[in-house]
């Protein structure tokens, strides 16, 4: 990281640090999520459940509120060098998106 980015970066560092120690349940998080939308549930129900879930959450993440959370969520996991969950993210917002 350059001395500019660092310097900006640098009150995040407790968000970070929170983002840090929760690494591991926000991934589980992440993969439930991802898991809910593999699962077929279309065939075993009548309604489409799924699809109103991920609907509900498109809505959820894309309200300006939520545009804010996942903008820190997003910087917080670089700040970590959290590659792992940076990829989940990126996936489960494509995934809302395509439902």
């Amino acid at each position: 990281m350059s001395a500019q980015v660092k310097k900006v970066l640098t009150p995040l560092k407790p968000v970070a640090a929170v983002v840090r120690s929760n690494s591991a349940l926000l991934t589980t998080l992440l993969f439930c999520v991802i898991a809910f939308s593999m699962l077929p549930l279309n065939l075993v129900m009548k309604s489409n459940v799924q699809k109103r879930v991920m609907n509900k959450l498109n809505m959820v993440l894309t309200s300006s509120v939520g545009q804010v959370f996942l903008f820190l969520l997003f910087v917080c996991l670089y700040v970590n060098a959290d590659v792992e969950n940076m990829v989940l993210l990126l996936y489960v917002l494509w995934l809302s998106n395509n439902q």
